[in-house]
């Protein structure tokens, strides 16, 4: 993806959503784009990807604050994000969060 493109919800795009991988409890819309103020939780999300990479976004549409999350002001989901600016995940992140997955997989 690029500058200027659109971050799309699964319902849209047919792609894998969260709520495919984890149990979400019912929690996760496919028909929303979810996204972090944390600049380090997205490096999280992003690290177990095939291209680890966080979008810095404008979110458009309606804003709601994420269900799932425990912390105020710190996720929402909105009907589509515009990307603004993309950062690569760095090394030591990817391995880590790779590592503690495949310690909880054991």
């Amino acid at each position: 993806m690029r500058v200027g493109e659109y971050l799309l919800p699964p319902a849209t795009t047919k792609a894998l959503s969260t709520s495919d991988l984890v149990n979400t409890h019912g929690n996760h819309r496919t028909d929303r784009v979810y996204v972090t103020t944390d600049f380090r939780d997205a490096q999280m999300y992003a690290a177990p990807n095939r291209k680890p990479v966080v979008y810095e976004v404008e979110l458009e549409g309606s804003v709601e604050d994420d269900p799932d999350s425990t912390l105020s002001g710190r996720s929402y989901a909105c009907e589509k994000a515009k990307i603004i600016s993309i950062y690569k995940v760095p090394g030591k992140v990817i391995k880590k969060v790779r590592q503690v997955a495949l310690s909880k997989g054991r």
